[in-house]
């Protein structure tokens, strides 16, 4: 629905992340057949980039000065484009970051309701995301090639850009939200989230990728709270989040059991008991299994 957008021509950029599937080739067929009023090109990454470093590529590539994220396995609805603009212009163009809900669509096409998301315009300063980060969700937003130009490129390992997106525009005096849904959100697919940890192996090759990812966002933040001259922030939640997956890299790279349990009684800033447990998930993830089993029974009990 990129190509069917009811409003004044824009730019739309197909951009390729190396994949080997035949997309880029698709791509490229559907940019030669369109006849319409919009601008359409395609580009490609020679490789996978990965989603902060794909980010950065087709920034550089795009030239508007309001850029509209559309995810490739979610469907826009024909004006979210006319809407979104017409929000920023009633703004003056101040606002750096505009969100909207989504139509909660499973992989199947089915619609499950509204996800709602946060009123942005309650988030006005650095101050209030390190008090309570707003509930986004980076697939809906649209956003200003200044916000970006100011903080600079992403970390190439980052894999979540709306709470970056997020802090970025509190920084910068905040963005809004529009209230209606502009597109429907596919659950499955791209965006789906990492498969439930049904066995020890699995549960620890979800806490590696869980916390590799919250790494990398971390890093971002501490260096986005720099550039806004707000390092005083960093001491409090971001911080902490940051010391809790350091540690529990540390203990999935140790290898042998009791080092790790060992690890679990030295916080070094994640919290002692959040160090303890973690600990002694990543000594017996069977532990941990055995504990998700449960609360996953008991929550489908209370349905």
């Amino acid at each position: 629905m990129c190509l069917a957008q009811d409003c004044e021509p824009i730019e739309v950029l197909f951009t390729d992340d190396g994949s080997t599937d035949g997309t880029y080739e698709a791509l490229l067929d559907m940019a030669a057949c369109y006849r319409g009023p919009h601008t359409v090109r395609v580009r490609r990454n020679a490789t996978n980039l990965g989603i902060g470093a794909h980010y950065n590529a087709a920034i550089t590539d795009s030239r508007g000065a309001l850029l509209i994220t559309a995810g490739g396995d979610d469907i826009n609805l024909p004006h979210r484009v006319l809407v979104l603009l017409a929000a920023w212009d009633a703004t003056g163009g101040a606002a750096d970051l505009i969100a909207s809900p989504v139509i909660d669509m499973l992989s199947d096409g089915s619609e499950r309701g509204v996800l709602r998301v946060s009123d942005l315009s309650r988030w006005t300063c650095p101050d209030d995301w390190a008090r309570k980060r707003p509930y986004v969700i980076g697939a809906s937003h649209a956003f200003t090639r200044r916000m970006h130009d100011h903080f600079g490129a992403f970390g190439a390992a980052l894999a979540y850009e709306d709470q970056v997106m997020a802090l970025r525009t509190c920084c910068l005096g905040g963005g809004i939200t529009v209230p209606e849904p502009l597109l429907r959100y596919r659950r499955g697919g791209m965006s789906a989230q990492d498969a439930a940890a049904a066995t020890p192996q699995s549960f620890l090759r979800h806490l590696l990728r869980k916390h590799t990812r919250q790494q990398a966002l971390y890093e971002q933040v501490q260096r986005d709270l720099a550039t806004a001259g707000r390092t005083d922030l960093w001491r409090g939640k971001p911080r902490r989040a940051a010391c809790r997956s350091a540690l529990a890299l540390r203990m999935l790279a140790e290898p042998r059991t009791l080092r790790r349990l060992w690890l679990g009684l030295r916080p070094r800033g994640a919290g002692v008991s959040w160090a303890l447990r973690h600990g002694l998930y990543c000594a017996a993830p069977r532990v941990a299994v055995t504990i998700r089993a449960v609360q996953n029974f008991l929550k489908r009990r209370r349905r």
